[in-house]
């Protein structure tokens, strides 16, 4: 008797389902969110949902499969409860990307702010990728590739960073939360509209938990080149009037710290190695160990004068570091590094830098003799 009313009662719960399920036609999915500074309001929320009912019907279409839902308000969450009545509930763990305009980080409020709410939330992802975007970014969420949603166009573009210095890492909502947190300068990637398309176009300095200044994709290559992280890439220069392009194929660096008389002293050792994937010199002979040096040396000095450069504009025009050197100094030099963590931007306008760089040519290709 008591077998049977255990069978009875298991087959009860096995028959019971998911008692908490929703159908997902019943959920807004979120796929990219856009902050920005409207005339009326303190904030206005832009999001991108997934329409499940567009994707079953998308084969062989170009449509965009989303939607676009605005709303204004003094809140992120008092935005989100107020778009709760015009949408189903949202659902964040789809969340791809968050763009913040540079207009609302250029004002009083300060990320941290304006990012509490996504930080604070267990529904969203923290590591949802983050963008400054230049004018509304609801204006480049309405973007499509092709009916691909520029929330997808936009986080698939960050992969692209194995193939050009052009471009930083992405920066997680995660990791943004820890520089704030840290009173951290840093860089986010730039979104933004080139030749009617959506670009990574540079990236923005934050400082002071406001948007200090952006960097050109140009500048971007020179901070990857110093402290940054190049996986690969190719750089094109002009030698001897002739253009010629340099594909790299691993690269890494050596950071060496050291602290005297009130002044840190910074030595960065780059090394790369790669190939000459192309050469518009018709007397090149790559077959020649002193042409490959020679060109090697050339590469070396150009990419030591412009990362110098670059180094020097950071530290007498822009006066901060978004290259991570202050890190370095937590290392080596954990004390002094309590002490003057929220004054770093000053040391390091004083640091003494010297950066080295070394160029290796491993490979030009099936083409190399001059006739």
């Amino acid at each position: 008797m008591i077998k049977s009313v255990l069978i009875v009662f298991v087959c009860t719960l096995l028959l019971t389902g998911c008692w908490d399920s929703r159908n997902i036609e019943e959920l807004s999915l979120i796929v990219g969110e856009g902050l920005d500074k409207p005339k009326d309001k303190n904030l206005e929320l832009t999001q991108q949902i997934l329409v499940p009912k567009k994707i079953s019907t998308k084969e062989g279409s170009s449509s965009d499969p989303t939607k676009l839902v605005s709303t204004k308000g003094e809140t992120v969450h008092q935005i989100l409860r107020t778009s709760a009545l015009k949408n189903y509930p949202t659902f964040s763990q789809h969340l791809r990307v968050i763009l913040l305009s540079k207009e609302l980080l250029d004002g009083h409020t300060g990320m941290d702010a304006l990012i509490n709410q996504f930080v604070r939330d267990n529904g969203t992802r923290r590591s949802s990728y983050m963008f400054v975007a230049d004018g509304k970014t609801k204006d480049l969420l309405k973007m499509t590739d092709e009916g691909n949603p520029a929330s997808n166009v936009i986080y698939e573009l960050t992969e692209n960073n194995s193939v050009t210095i052009r471009m930083m890492d992405p920066v997680t909502l995660g990791e943004v939360s820890a520089h704030l947190t840290s009173d951290d300068t840093f860089a986010i990637p730039h979104v933004g509209k080139e030749n009617g398309k959506l670009a990574i176009t540079g990236a923005s300095i934050i400082k002071d938990r406001l948007w200090h200044a952006d960097l050109t994709p140009g500048q971007v290559q020179n901070m990857n080149l110093f402290t940054g992280t190049v996986k690969g890439g190719v750089i094109d220069l002009k030698h001897d009037g002739y253009f010629f392009s340099y594909e790299v194929y691993s690269s890494n660096r050596k950071i060496k710290t050291a602290y005297k008389d009130g002044t840190f002293k910074f030595t960065v050792t780059r090394n790369i190695e790669g190939r000459l994937s192309e050469d518009w010199n018709p007397k090149e002979d790559s077959f020649k160990d002193s042409y490959i040096k020679e060109i090697e040396n050339f590469l070396a000095k150009r990419l030591h004068k412009t990362v110098t450069g670059f180094v020097n504009t950071l530290q007498k025009d822009i006066k901060a570091d978004p290259t991570d050197l202050g890190n370095e100094v937590r290392i080596h030099y954990p004390h002094k590094w309590k002490k003057i963590s929220t004054k770093w931007d000053d040391y390091f306008a004083k640091a003494e830098i010297e950066y080295k760089v070394n160029v290796v040519i491993r490979d030009f290709g099936t083409k190399g003799a001059s006739k």
